[in-house]
């Protein structure tokens, strides 16, 4: 199967589960179900939307000014510029081919840019395992704060998966195996001469240094405030959202994290979260007491509104980046 259609058909399978589950949840609503849905829209309050989608830019402005403090010991320097456009046109491939959106991102600057694209790539891979580890933080102290609320819910979504798991000793001899077979292949990369290995070897020490970068960067200080707003922002997003609704402005600040963290989860599981972002959204609030009807509508508000300004900033990135590297004036310096 060559490689454009295996991803065509990943895109596919994606967008598939996000219309099933547009489907599921509405082919058993009643009109007036459907009548709630269309009155919550009707009565959000759009200010309040707003500026949660602004937050959002300004939290993708943190992002493009924090890649430099990865990229500055590794001694390339791209402009604040062209590291937006190149954050932004990640985030709209994300939307169009599932886990696109990094490769992209160095991707076009490589081009544009003239750089190496193995270290530009681990810089990326740096930054996603620091936002990754965050991740796992938020959700972590999200569960613990609300374990009687959100304990039961994920018992009810892990246990049909635990019930499966029955033979847990050929997992690890699975893993095991696997472990050996990556450690052979990894001593014949270091040992050998052939003009493949070599290839691969160069490939791999530049995406290591890319990846290492962040010891040896100068402005570590720096690097790290910028994830702290970052993810301050992505956080502030998600609560000033909720004052759209009287409903939702009521819920208290663990179910909005509750909520924030399904919502991003969402966004990894399905394209873009396309369908499982307002569902998933719809039930953690429905815990807090928030109608399942207004839940619903509060999610794709919210998804709609964070989708249409990536969309309208990638286009807008995916349009002046040959104009801005065309421009040298333009190139010279930095912030």
């Amino acid at each position: 199967m060559g490689k454009k259609l295996k991803s065509a058909l990943q895109v596919l399978f994606s967008l598939a589960i996000g219309f099933f589950l547009i489907w599921i949840f509405y082919k058993d609503l009643t009109e007036e179900d459907k009548q709630s849905i269309m009155e919550s829209f009707a009565n959000a309050n759009y200010w309040w939307i707003l500026i949660a989608t602004l937050i959002g830019v300004l939290s993708h402005v943190f992002r493009a000014y924090r890649w430099k403090y990865t990229l500055e010991p590794l001694n390339i320097q791209i402009n604040f510029i062209n590291r937006f456009a190149a954050v932004m046109i990640g985030y709209i491939a994300n939307l169009a081919f599932p886990r696109l959106g990094e490769v992209s991102r160095c991707a076009v600057l490589a081009r544009y840019q003239k750089q190496p694209f193995e270290k530009l790539f681990g810089t990326v891979v740096a930054e996603r395992v620091v936002d990754a580890v965050i991740l796992l933080l938020i959700l972590t102290v999200t569960l613990l704060l609300q374990l009687n609320i959100l304990g039961g819910m994920a018992a009810d979504w892990l246990n049909p998966f635990l019930e499966k798991v029955q033979n847990q000793l050929i997992f690890a001899l699975i893993g095991v195996a696997a472990l050996v077979v990556a450690l052979l292949g990894w001593r014949f990369m270091q040992n050998s001469q052939h003009r493949i290995a070599l290839a691969i070897r160069s490939k791999l020490l530049g995406l290591w240094e890319g990846i290492i970068s962040l010891k040896t960067m100068k402005g570590q200080f720096g690097f790290y405030l910028h994830t702290a707003l970052i993810w301050l922002c992505y956080i502030g997003m998600n609560y000033f959202a909720f004052f759209a609704f009287p409903e939702t402005h009521d819920v208290p600040f663990a179910g909005i994290m509750a909520s924030f963290v399904m919502g991003g989860l969402t966004i990894v599981a399905v394209q873009g979260g396309l369908g499982a972002y307002p569902l998933g959204v719809m039930t953690v609030l429905l815990l807090y007491g928030v109608d399942r009807e207004l839940g619903y509508a509060f999610g794709w508000i919210v998804w709609c509104a964070q989708t249409v300004m990536i969309i309208t900033l990638g286009f807008i990135s995916l349009l002046i980046m040959p104009l801005i590297n065309a421009a040298p004036i333009l190139n010279e310096g930095d912030e």
